[in-house]
């Protein structure tokens, strides 16, 4: 018999290979064994998102945060899950924490970026992108975090001072990157 984190591993190789029904029957048998596996939760959390169950995915990552408090991919896509839900004020807070605590600088960075875009300081937020980016070793969120610059990149103040595009939320592939023991 499997145990869970080896369920886990399935789960992350079918989500890889698109397959996410099997993903998340993998996802949930590893929590039959292990309901407090904070990394089946959180990637059973990052396929909800992918699924478009965005509710979902932010009540698994904010499980799985409570699990192990430690988990800056986690806590950076629940920044990202909570401005998809127009819930600024839990988006704020994990930035913010983020901000605080993580040993990453580029994941610091990033979430610096997103306080400044909820602050409404669009060109601090380019800043601390650029400077994030400049030390990311993640492929897939180096590649999302370079198109949120793009699109912020293409943000121009009309002439009254408004923004005249919003900037790009993307939850990306690098959900996949999670590391398990």
């Amino acid at each position: 018999m499997l145990d869970a984190s080896e369920h886990l591993h399935l789960a992350i190789h079918a989500s890889q290979n698109g397959d996410h029904h099997a993903a998340l029957n993998y996802l949930n048998m590893a929590l039959e064994q292990e309901p407090n596996h904070a990394g089946a939760r959180y990637f059973r959390a990052a396929e909800h998102a992918e699924l478009g169950l965005l509710e979902r995915a932010h009540t698994g990552m904010t499980e799985a945060l409570e699990l192990e408090p430690g988990m800056d991919i986690a806590r950076f896509q629940l920044g990202l899950l909570s401005l998809q839900l127009s819930k600024t004020d839990d988006a704020r807070h994990a930035f913010d924490v983020l901000q605080n605590t993580t040993q990453e600088t580029s994941l610091r960075e990033f979430s610096g970026a997103y306080l400044a875009l909820l602050d409404e300081n669009t060109q601090q937020a380019i800043v601390k992108l650029t400077q994030g980016l400049s030390d990311c070793p993640n492929v897939a969120l180096k590649a999302d975090m370079n198109r949120v610059l793009a699109s912020l990149s293409d943000t121009l103040p009309d002439m009254n001072g408004g923004i005249i595009a919003e900037p790009a939320v993307f939850l990306g592939a690098y959900r996949d990157t999670f590391e398990t023991p």
